[in-house]
């Protein structure tokens, strides 16, 4: 009898095994099509989930169409890999990584957990969020003089009147309608401050204070480097701390945003997409802008900051999320509002508080997502697409100067947008 138990308990136990993997089986096979469109690896799981197209409104097949889009840019060797994300309502659709790190005297594959040189991102990621923190704080405001926090800062003498200066505000520098010029060479650093030793912070800041400028403040757009270092030099200023610190202690670590950083370390860099190579060398964990390099020591507002794609998603999902995400309150949804939208007076120069505010049609937002969608790019090959309408990002990473110093070709930013737009349904 005890056998007869033994051998009926044996042949349940069995049974129990088989339905359960059965139905394993069954639920990773129903799941393909996620896995298809999003790559798994260490994605912030509770905070984006992985989710597929279809749960958010968005057509798979459609979606599916960046694959082709990418790899025939890397065929034909417009930049050696590249990182690409997808997100809706909160859930990381598209993930996935092409090509190689590097393609010069061997290779490395591309991985989702590549830190990339972020280039200009720098400018609204780590600076804009910076500063609008400090006003929403009542530490500053929008309208404040430059020279306010920088002694001796010029603004514009008007011709009629060279007495009468137009002042260059902070809400300027935001916008790039400040007047300042576009950029300035470490060699023209090195010949106006010849005996400076550079890396030289202060020199770079009093050349932004008393150089030229090539229009009077509010009349233009010049999009210029000089106007997020001065920025970020505020916000060191205004709080004490350097803008890497700060952005370490109010943005970044709050997020999770663990891979985003200034001046990586060596373990860091072995993970970084190489950018340029000089003197025969890649320039790995070193950064690319000369100015960023070379005169500001690598912590600057203009460029200097390494980031991964999931930690742009992370961040990006915190301004879809009117400021904040999980536990973290970066901004508050005034705020978080005011920095997707043009500001009152600007709205010609189609820039809002940090990134572009793009019309219909746009080499970065593509054509089909929402007149609501801004975005950012960067010279290293990164872009940041978001559209708060739809309540759609599309992030992509390269390191095209890796492979060419050509001009990277700005069609495939508006292409992979207008992919994305067109897999949304509703």
């Amino acid at each position: 009898m005890k056998e007869n138990v033994r051998v009926r308990l044996s042949i349940f136990m069995w049974v129990a095994i088989a339905i359960l993997f059965v139905a394993t089986g069954v639920y990773a096979f129903s799941n393909m099509s996620t896995e298809a469109i999003a790559q798994h690896s260490q994605v912030h799981a509770e905070l984006l989930p992985i989710a597929s197209p279809e749960s958010v409104d968005m057509d798979s097949r459609r979606l599916a169409r960046i694959d082709a889009l990418i790899e025939g840019y890397i065929a034909d060797g417009e930049f050696p890999g590249a990182v690409v994300g997808v997100m809706r309502h909160g859930k990381v659709v598209y993930r996935k990584s092409f090509g190689k790190r590097h393609t010069v005297g061997g290779s490395e594959d591309m991985t989702l957990d590549t830190r990339f040189d972020l280039a200009s991102l720098t400018k609204p990621v780590a600076v804009a969020t910076s500063i609008m923190q400090l006003v929403e704080r009542g530490e500053i405001t929008l309208g404040d003089r430059v020279d306010k926090y920088i002694p001796r800062f010029k603004g514009w003498a008007t011709n009629e009147n060279p007495r009468d200066t137009v002042n260059i505000r902070i809400a300027d520098l935001m916008t790039h309608t400040s007047g300042l010029p576009a950029y300035v060479s470490p060699k023209r650093l090195r010949t106006t401050y010849p005996y400076a030793q550079f890396p030289c912070r202060d020199s770079v800041i009093h050349y932004i204070s008393t150089c030229d400028r090539v229009a009077t403040a509010r009349t233009t757009k010049v999009y210029s480097c000089l106007n997020y270092i001065t920025l970020a030099y505020i916000v060191e200023k205004v709080t004490g701390m350097p803008i890497d610190e700060y952005a370490e202690q109010n943005i970044f670590k709050p997020l999770g945003m663990h891979n985003t950083c200034y001046k990586p370390t060596k373990e860091y860099s072995q993970h970084v997409a190489p950018t340029s190579i000089e003197n025969g060398k890649f320039l790995r964990g070193v950064v690319n802008d000369p100015l960023a390099r070379e005169g500001m020591g690598s912590v600057s507002g203009n460029a200097g900051l390494y980031s991964t794609l999931d930690d742009l998603l992370l961040y990006s999902a915190m301004l879809l999320n009117k400021g904040s995400l999980g536990d973290a309150e970066i901004l508050s949804p005034r705020a978080t509002n005011a920095i997707m939208t043009r500001p009152r007076g600007y709205e010609r120069f189609n820039r809002t508080l940090g990134w572009e505010h793009f019309d219909m049609c746009s080499q970065t937002g593509g054509d089909l997502l929402s007149n609501a969608t801004i975005g950012h790019t960067g010279a290293t090959g990164t872009s940041i697409v978001i559209d708060p309408e739809l309540d759609v990002v599309v992030i992509m990473l390269t390191n095209r100067p890796h492979v060419t110093s050509k001009r990277f070709p700005l069609e495939i930013r508006s292409k992979l947008a207008t992919i994305v737009g067109s897999a949304v349904r509703e």
